[in-house]
């Protein structure tokens, strides 16, 4: 931590617990099991689309997140999250097909494009607008203590932004201001939708992909869903892990949810290879869906435009605790 409190190393995040400690020898001996019989190498072989996901890429994670991209290189095709998503949506994926996310809009993404740049992957990076550019520490401090959860990090600027939309990555919404989206009432959820929308398009031009804050169900609902699609949204991804197999038949975006892996740059290489695949050989040919109960809504006619919220993003629905 520097003297504000703010993380700057991957220490500073790590939880040391019973219950982790003992999770990691779990994933350690599965993950060797999995290698030495062949069955992690066959089933990262399968055709498939996969999204892999990060939030930070400190100093010290630098070269565990290369050799993690290099690695995965060797077997997959990196494609764009744009290229993604439509792969997902026709179903004809032929190859094994990764692409890179980031959610929450930190400082320390941007090194991670530029060794993205150099492997010649793009990714998209997932910004609130409340948040972006806010150089005051204690607002940046206040921010993460009530909607990330999570030590305060530098966050992203506009500039940054704009200089990664350059080199051909992507900016996608993550909410205006991060709250827990199912926690708020459903014109909050739209509000926090549509301001996000309106604030990426008037500072960087356009958002065509959204991934909601803390990627579960529980944190979502079937309105917001629908409200994505209906604000001109082209996709939608969570953080609940899998990863999506090839299918006979197209599906409509609005039928599609994307599941993401979480990955990073401080764990084992054999780690987060172990992730990706149990996620092969847990996978079904649905795996793209929505609750079922959630349908209904979600596939329903375009309701009336909501208004637009007014005043500081910070202010909005959740922002105290």
């Amino acid at each position: 931590m520097d003297s504000d409190g703010f993380a700057t190393h991957s220490r500073d995040l790590q939880l040391v617990s019973f219950r982790e400690t003992v999770r990691r020898y779990v994933i350690e001996a599965d993950s060797w099991r999995l290698a030495r019989s062949g069955e992690l190498a066959t089933a990262l072989a399968r055709p498939r689309v996969h999204f892999i996901y990060l939030h930070h890429v400190f100093d010290d994670e630098i070269e565990g997140f290369r050799r993690t991209l290099a690695e995965i290189q060797k077997t997959h095709h990196f494609v764009t999250y744009s290229q993604a998503v439509e792969l997902v949506y026709a179903g004809n994926v032929d190859k094994p097909t990764v692409c890179v996310s980031f959610d929450d809009g930190l400082l320390s993404t941007l090194q991670a494009s530029r060794v993205m740049d150099e492997l010649g992957i793009k990714g998209c990076f997932f910004v609130c607008p409340a948040i972006v550019g806010e150089k005051k520490r204690a607002v940046v401090k206040r921010f993460a203590e009530t909607r990330l959860q999570y030590p305060a990090m530098d966050v992203l600027d506009w500039s940054q932004c704009e200089d990664m939309l350059r080199r051909g990555h992507e900016i996608g919404s993550h909410t205006y201001s991060h709250p827990n989206m199912g926690d708020v009432s459903v014109e909050q959820a739209i509000d926090e939708l549509q301001y996000s929308k309106e604030h990426l398009v008037r500072r960087l031009g356009g958002v065509s992909h959204f991934a909601w804050p803390s990627g579960r169900w529980a944190n979502f609902g079937a309105h917001a869903a629908k409200a994505v699609f209906d604000l001109g949204y082209r996709s939608v991804a969570s953080a609940v892990r899998g990863c999506h197999m090839p299918r006979a038949t197209p599906v409509l975006p609005r039928q599609a949810c994307l599941r993401r892996d979480h990955v990073m740059g401080s764990w084992p290489l054999h780690h987060n290879m172990y992730f990706l695949a149990r996620s092969v050989r847990r996978a079904g040919p649905h795996d793209y869906e929505w609750p079922r109960s959630w349908m209904p809504t979600i596939m329903s006619e375009r309701a009336a435009s909501p208004t637009a919220p007014t005043g500081d993003g910070l202010s909005m629905a959740g922002a105290a605790h």
